[in-house]
């Protein structure tokens, strides 16, 4: 609620003529003015100049962008553009696919277009998390074989899968090495990536358990929010936009990414059961989601999920996990619920 009486407070200053220093992305075509598009459809836009934020309404529509940033939050639908919007001078720019994938669904009539859309993916880049490593073996089952194995093997598999449907991963880890829980989230926030998974094994000291589950966080606490590691990744996610990093700024992207984060994870993971499930018959414990407050879906500020593939504790579900075709079928699961999401 504060963040939200911040950005109205903001857009006071803007109708004042408020102005703050350019944000700067090099090497990338200008694009489009903002004001001659909507100008042409009608839509009532405002830019803050301190904080950078671009507030646009048509019919009683909102959305909201960041301008150094390619994502655009329509109520808490996320849009992906193809570049950043850019500030030279006092003009905003837009890049080419603007009209057709923001004010097309914000519920503008377009009639003749920029320019046609290659793709309609919102995910541009994912980071792979690869549970334990290293020192970390993670869990281990009473039958001999190291968690941290199966879930780096099922994320080469998740990658390859992933990049050959031509979206770039990031992984936290590729080799048997051991990376600690805030340098994890850290890659993730230098990246920029629209998702993160990460990738576990289960285990319960009831052995007939299993099934699949994925967990994600449902709400944003006022103690996730002043959490060192989360402010630190709010710090480098604007070095990245090469933004004015003001505590304003960093309290207006906290409540972009917060808002759009919940519900667009519960998305991802309730795909990604779907697939299990209901497409590739894997064992699903429950309705397969759960709440959680881990380290790294807590402090990675893009949608997050945690998928546990199976109880290595659960003779059965070991046997199925140390198989590699299996493995196989679990890394193309993961991979059809993030590109279910990227084209819904």
């Amino acid at each position: 609620m504060i963040f939200r009486i911040l950005i109205c407070f903001l857009m006071l200053l803007t109708l004042h003529g408020c102005g703050g220093r350019p944000v700067v992305v090099s090497n990338l075509p200008m694009g489009i003015p903002l004001a001659d598009v909507c100008d042409r459809y009608h839509v009532t836009w405002q830019w803050d100049g301190v904080t950078q934020v671009v507030l646009m309404e048509y019919k009683g529509n909102t959305s909201k962008a960041l301008v150094g940033s390619s994502t655009v939050l329509i109520g808490k639908q996320q849009i992906i553009l193809s570049a950043p919007l850019r500030r030279e001078k006092s003009t905003i720019y837009v890049p080419q696919d603007f009209e057709a994938k923001v004010l097309a669904p914000f519920g503008v009539p377009i009639g003749g277009g920029l320019s046609s859309i290659v793709s309609s993916s919102r995910v541009h880049t994912i980071v792979i998390d690869a549970g334990h490593g290293g020192k970390d073996r993670g869990t281990i089952a009473p039958f001999g074989i190291d968690e941290k194995e199966i879930v780096l093997d099922i994320a080469k598999r998740l990658r390859q899968l992933l990049e050959s449907a031509g979206i770039k991963v990031i992984m936290t880890r590729d080799s048997d090495n051991f990376i600690p829980l805030p340098e994890r989230t850290i890659i993730a926030s230098h990246s920029g990536a629209d998702l993160f998974v990460s990738i576990h094994v289960n285990s319960n000291h009831d052995h007939s358990v299993e099934g699949l589950l994925v967990y994600y966080l449902d709400s944003i606490s006022r103690k996730d929010l002043i959490e060192e590691q989360r402010k630190e990744n709010a710090h480098i996610y604007l070095k990245s936009l090469s933004a004015n990093d003001s505590t304003i700024l960093q309290a207006i992207v906290a409540d972009m990414m917060d808002t759009l984060k919940a519900p667009q994870s519960l998305k991802l993971a309730k795909l990604i059961v779907r697939e299990a499930r209901d497409r590739s018959g894997i064992k699903v414990r429950g309705d397969g989601i759960r709440f959680c407050r881990f380290f790294v879906v807590r402090n990675t500020l893009m949608p997050a999920v945690l998928v546990e593939t199976g109880f290595l504790s659960n003779r059965q579900e070991h046997n199925k996990l140390i198989s590699s075709l299996y493995r196989q079928k679990l890394a193309e699961v993961i991979a059809r619920g993030v590109l279910d999401y990227a084209n819904e």
